[in-house]
């Protein structure tokens, strides 16, 4: 099966698409530059160029393609204005779920397709299953220390259908663990 992984350049994203290739699916890495970063500045540690590079890196080291799409338009439009709307209004935003359900997920499931891939695949600590009912339930990181579920909970039936989260189901110091043993 082919999957797409959105590969951050760090431990976590890059053990999920470990697995995966262990696993014997097609991987796909996609990496998203979501802001002007030729001034060299950046948000915080999030997505800088040398995440962009390391992710290069380890796509490499697997042998699986890796593509680097510019969301710098769709970021500015749908989490920086969002962030600055709550903000002025008195709310407390949160730009790392608002990133996930409504561009990460939204936009790179779309992307996905166009890959021939049937699911998303991140380095979140969170779990995602089936119901009898036929509906998707997100369910917490066996890691409760690392668990992100949190982030993800505004995503779709239609997003958690197609997600997938290869560390979700292992604690940190194995993934750390892992990343060792493959040089990552």
């Amino acid at each position: 099966m082919r999957v797409v992984v959105a590969m951050s350049g760090g431990v976590d994203s890059s053990v999920a698409a470990s697995l995966l290739v262990e696993a014997g699916h097609e991987v796909v890495g996609l990496s998203m530059q979501l802001y002007d970063q030729r001034d060299g500045e950046s948000f915080g540690s999030c997505c800088t160029l040398d995440d962009l590079y390391d992710a290069r890196r380890v796509a490499a080291s697997l042998r699986i393609p890796h593509y680097i799409v510019n969301f710098e338009q769709q970021f500015e439009e749908t989490v920086i204005a969002n962030f600055v709307s709550e903000y002025t209004a008195g709310r407390t935003p949160i730009p790392c779920a608002h990133c996930n359900s409504d561009l990460k997920f939204a936009t790179l499931l779309d992307r996905a397709r166009a890959f021939g891939a049937e699911y998303v695949a991140t380095g979140h600590y969170a779990r995602v299953e089936p119901r009898r009912d036929g509906r998707w339930l997100l369910k917490r990181s066996t890691d409760r220390e690392k668990d992100q579920s949190y982030f993800l909970f505004s995503l779709t039936q239609e997003q958690l259908s197609r997600a997938a989260f290869p560390v979700g189901d292992l604690h940190k110091p194995r993934v750390r663990e892992g990343a060792r043993r493959l040089r990552l």
